[in-house]
C-alpha cells in the first residue's frame, strides 16, 4: 500500500462522509458571502476589477476563521478516529511505514481542502466577465498562498490527530495550534517598542503578512520555505507520535 493509495482512500472517505458535505456547504457559503461583500464595496471603477481578490485572500477575519475551522474539522478523524475504532492497527500491520500512513492521510486531507477551494474559481470568471481583463499573477499567487497556509494548518491538525484518540480533543488541539501560529503576527505589535528586531522577525513569520504579500502577487521564497518547514516539522512530529503509540 503506497502513499498515493492511502491518500486516495482517505480522500474517498471524505466524500462518502455526510459531515464533509456539511463542512463544504458551510465553507462555500462563507466564501460566497465574503466575495459578495467585497465585490459590492469594491465595485467602483477606481478600485479596479482585480482589487476584490487582494482582500479576498487573507484580507478579512473570515478567511482565517475558515482556515482554523477546516484545520480543526478536516484532519481530526485522520488518526484519532481510526485509533479509537481500532482500524488503525490493521493498517499499521500492512506493508507500510509510519511515514506512508502520515503523509498519505495528510495528502488526502489536503486534496479535500483543495476541492473546497476549487469552486471559488467561479469568482474569477465572474469578475472577468463583469470587469474585463484581470491580472492573473496576483490571483495565482493568492491561491498558492492559500494552499501553503492551508497545508501548514492541516499539518498541525494532523499532528494533533496523532496525539490523541478523541476527535473532539484533536479538533480543539488543532485549533489551539493554528491560533498560536496566528498569534505570532499579533505579538509583533506588542514587542515592537521593546525589541524592534524581534518584532520584525515575528512580523515576517506572521501568516497575515505572508498572505498580504501573496495577495499582491509577491511570492517571497522565504515565506514558501517557512510554510513548507511548518508542514515538514508537523508531519515529522506526527510520525514520531505514531511510532510512540505503536509500542504502547
Amino acid at each position: 500500500m503506497t502513499i498515493l493509495t492511502i491518500a486516495r482512500r482517505e480522500l474517498e472517505g471524505f466524500f462518502f462522509a455526510p459531515v464533509a458535505y456539511a463542512v463544504g456547504t458551510l465553507f462555500l457559503l462563507l466564501q460566497g458571502i465574503t466575495f459578495y461583500l467585497f465585490a459590492l464595496v469594491l465595485s467602483s471603477p477606481q478600485s479596479g476589477p482585480g482589487a476584490v481578490f487582494s482582500y479576498f485572500f487573507g484580507g478579512t477575519l473570515l478567511f482565517w476563521v475558515s482556515l482554523l475551522f477546516l484545520a480543526a474539522v478536516v484532519p481530526m478523524r485522520l488518526l484519532a478516529e481510526e485509533r479509537r475504532s481500532g482500524t488503525l492497527e490493521p493498517l499499521l500491520t500492512a506493508p507500510v511505514t509510519d511515514v506512508d500512513v502520515i503523509v498519505g492521510k495528510y495528502l488526502g486531507a489536503l486534496g479535500f481542502f483543495v476541492s473546497l477551494w476549487f469552486p471559488t474559481l467561479v469568482y474569477v470568471a465572474l469578475v472577468r466577465g463583469l470587469g474585463g481583463p484581470i491580472e492573473p499573477g496576483p490571483i495565482a499567487a493568492g491561491y498558492l498562498g492559500t494552499l501553503l497556509e492551508g497545508g501548514a494548518f492541516l499539518a498541525l491538525g494532523t499532528l494533533a490527530s496523532a496525539l490523541t484518540r478523541n476527535q473532539i480533543v484533536a479538533a480543539v488541539l488543532s485549533f489551539v495550534l493554528g491560533f498560536g501560529l496566528l498569534l505570532v503576527g499579533i505579538l509583533s505589535v506588542y514587542v515592537r517598542g521593546a525589541s524592534p528586531a524581534l518584532a520584525h522577525v515575528l512580523e515576517f513569520l506572521s501568516p497575515f503578512r505572508q498572505m498580504q504579500d501573496f495577495s499582491r502577487g509577491i511570492v517571497d521564497s522565504r515565506h514558501v520555505v517557512f510554510l513548507l518547514s511548518v508542514i515538514v516539522m508537523s508531519l515529522f512530529g506526527a510520525v514520531r507520535a505514531l511510532e510512540a503509540r505503536r509500542w504502547t
